[in-house]
């Protein structure tokens, strides 16, 4: 092999498979150009025989065979493939023109070569170039006939009166035949660009599915969620890498059987398996959760998700199942139900508690009282002075005991209480609220202008308001006792503050004072059950809303709490941190 032949053969390997007209092309330009390299020397010879070594129809012919040669060897170099085929056309037209000087002109037969060079045309540069060397090619026949006829151009001579009807013949013959077969490749070429335009498209369209599906194959397969498809009879023909994984089961075990084979279980619920299939009968789609048995019989909890899809023209239909494992989730479900029944069991223990406190602790309680009551009436003035502060001691502690016990019914009791929502005016329930506590001392009391009307519960609400005022008249230690009241709009929830002028409280009781029974104050100096902030805490906590105090010691005290706009829940969350599926 040569290295015109390797380099031709590099070139045409280098053209893509897909692109076979490309292919067909450019081996009609080899053959063309090879036979019109042959065709060159056998015009010399024919010329020679006319004309001699020198005449200019000669040399052309032998200029124009070594360009049929430079052109095709060449090509591969410049890869331009339109300019050498139009060379190869150029050349072609040429040579075939300049052949029939000697040959007689339009009564030549090498006229009738323009018809495969117009076909080679189209073929190789489509159909515009086609359309313009057709009508080249018709101008040619015609100034053929003129030089012909009126000249002495041409070498070829008829004797006799039959030279004209011949001349014209062949002028009107030749270009009713490249008309004829100008039409028929005009046609073939606009057909066959439409037929490889449809052809690519169609090609391009099936690469982009190709794409599409393959990501489609590479994200199903590898989903962590279980992926089955079965055919109209819910037999399995494809499951994913998540099927595996969750099920244990590999692909050559489940191709080919029922799907229900692999949701079937001991504890697996019969009417779930019997939705399941009547779905598939009916074509339905189907949601649902189902306990399912692992290859090694594990038990899990797994979320099915069915759905029927087309297979297009064919109509037949296939089934989708996609899996997740909820285990996680039914754990927390049953242990959400254990916690509820524990709460349920522990609130009704705690009602017990507190029927146990309110009677059967009171009753000794106020036997105490009574009997200490008794004595002092019994003794009347004889009671030593020593011993008269004993028996003040005692009456107190018994009344603090019952203070306390009361405090503790009205905690546990707090939460049970669902009162009913009504529209609440907060300035006028403010106002009522002091008027409720009917304290003798003089209160000077500053209220803002921004208090809101509330859908709420109104005795909650109240149950704040009085228990926050009671705290900075109670405890206030200034001769001029002064409450500020104000209320600010936070969107979804007013922020209410109580601020009073009283002795303040250190920072490090911040926190302190929100829990049952803790108190600041000694007992002896300010009677305090420790039980007030506690159930504001626990009323707004309900609600929704926060509680805190800003205060420092001698500087008074200011508390804040926030209260939505709309009644929330508060939802309890069980949070679980580890569980075995194995």
């Amino acid at each position: 092999m040569n290295l015109q032949n390797i380099v031709q053969d590099s070139y045409y390997r280098a053209i893509p498979d897909d692109q076979l007209i490309t292919k067909q092309r450019y081996n009609l330009f080899r053959v063309t150009s090879i036979v019109g390299a042959v065709s060159c020397f056998i015009f010399i010879l024919q010329s020679l025989a006319v004309y001699s070594l020198a005449h200019p129809v000669v040399y052309l012919t032998l200029v124009m065979g070594i360009i049929f040669i430079a052109n095709m060897v060449l090509m591969p170099v410049h890869k331009r493939a339109k300019i050498a085929y139009l060379i190869l056309s150029i050349t072609s037209t040429f040579i075939i023109h300049l052949n029939m000087y000697p040959a007689g002109g339009i009564k030549a037969s090498a006229a009738l070569y323009f018809a495969p060079i117009i076909l080679m045309i189209f073929m190789l540069l489509g159909n515009r170039f086609g359309q313009i060397f057709f009508g080249l090619v018709v101008l040619n026949a015609i100034y053929f006939y003129f030089i012909s006829e009126y000249t002495s151009f041409t070498s070829y001579d008829l004797i006799g009166d039959s030279a004209h009807y011949i001349s014209v013949d062949f002028l009107v013959t030749s270009i009713f035949a490249f008309l004829i077969l100008g039409v028929q490749m005009s046609y073939l070429e606009s057909g066959k660009n439409e037929v490889i335009e449809r052809i690519t498209l169609q090609t391009e369209e099936l690469k982009l599915k190709n794409k599409e599906l393959n990501k489609l194959s590479i994200v199903a397969s590898k989903a962590d969620n279980s992926i089955i498809i079965t055919d109209e009879n819910g037999n399995i023909t494809w499951v994913n890498d998540g099927f595996i994984r969750l099920s244990n089961f590999n692909l050559e075990e489940a191709i080919g059987n029922n799907v229900l084979l692999f949701f079937s279980g001991k504890n697996t619920d019969a009417n779930t398996l019997k939705e399941i299939n009547t779905s598939i009968q009916e074509s339905v789609s189907f949601s649902g959760e189902l306990l399912r048995y692992k290859k090694n019989g594990k038990s899990f909890w797994s979320q099915i998700t069915m759905t029927p899809i087309e297979e297009g023209e064919s109509n037949g239909k296939q089934f989708i199942f996609i899996e997740s494992d909820i285990t996680p989730r039914k754990i927390a479900e049953e242990k959400m139900i254990q916690y509820n029944n524990s709460l349920e069991k522990s609130i009704k223990e705690l009602d017990k508690f507190a029927y146990v406190v309110s009677h059967d602790l009171k009753a000794p309680l106020r036997a105490i009282g009574n009997l200490t009551g008794w004595i002092e009436e019994d003794m009347g003035d004889n009671i030593p002075d020593t011993i008269k502060p004993h028996f003040e001691v005692i009456k107190g502690r018994v009344v603090r005991m019952e203070g306390l016990i009361d405090g503790i019914l009205e905690y546990t009791k707090l939460t049970k209480k669902e009162g009913e929502l009504s529209v609440v005016d907060t300035n006028l329930l403010i106002k009522e609220s002091i008027d409720i506590l009917s304290t003798s001392e003089s209160i000077i009391l500053h209220l803002n202008d921004n208090f809101p009307l509330l859908k709420t519960e109104r005795i909650k609400l109240e149950q704040v308001f009085m228990n926050l005022l009671n705290n900075a008249i109670k405890y206030n230690d200034k001769e001029d006792k002064q409450v500020w009241v104000g209320c600010k709009d936070l969107g979804d929830s007013y922020e209410f503050y109580v601020k009073d002028n009283g002795p303040g409280i250190e920072e490090r009781y911040h926190e302190k004072i929100f829990v049952i029974f803790q108190t600041l104050n000694a007992r002896d100096q300010v009677e305090a059950r420790g039980i007030g902030l506690a159930i504001v805490k626990n009323i707004i906590d309900e609600a929704g809303g926060d509680i805190w105090v800003a205060s420092e010691k001698g500087l008074g005290a200011s508390f804040h709490f926030t209260w939505p706009k709309q009644k929330r829940r508060v939802e309890q969350r069980l949070m679980i941190d580890d569980y075995d599926l194995a």
